[in-house]
């Protein structure tokens, strides 16, 4: 399967970020958002993260290089169809790979490691205790 090259015109990118905001916004809230709309465009704007829109999906995902030289492609955000988004990662992480990363990454529920492409490892696991108020107050 071919690379598959997240979407980088800034025109066609804005428009196609409008279109999929709602499944990449139900995907925030599933834990707790940790980014507003325009928060999310200004990091896929300036290349930070990276953006694949599908017909009924998208992706957004990041690389991080961790201090011994191990370079992560992260899968940060996946909303819509499910068996859509599955064609997309295999190109995506072909993508990754062109750009020296060494492992793929995703937090989520577990179910996540059973039905992507490819022989998942279940690893840690995040917990999340509000401190104060809950996630609903951050959701606006």
């Amino acid at each position: 399967m071919e690379r598959l090259d997240p979407i980088s015109d800034l025109t066609d990118m804005r428009a196609q970020f409008e279109r999929c905001w709602p499944w990449l916004w139900e995907s925030l809230c599933e834990y707790g958002p940790t980014h507003n709309k325009e928060q999310l465009w200004m990091r896929l704007s300036r290349s930070w993260s990276f953006f694949w829109p599908g017909k009924t999906c998208a992706i957004v995902g990041e690389i991080v290089n961790w201090p011994i030289g191990l370079r992560d492609f992260n899968y940060w955000l996946q909303g819509g169809d499910l068996p859509e988004l599955k064609t997309l990662h295999h190109g995506i992480e072909e993508w990754a790979i062109g750009r020296g990363c060494h492992r793929a990454t995703g937090y989520g529920r577990d179910g996540w490691a059973d039905v992507m492409h490819g022989p998942w490892e279940k690893g840690t696991r995040r917990r999340v205790k509000w401190l104060v108020g809950d996630r609903h107050a951050w959701a606006a």
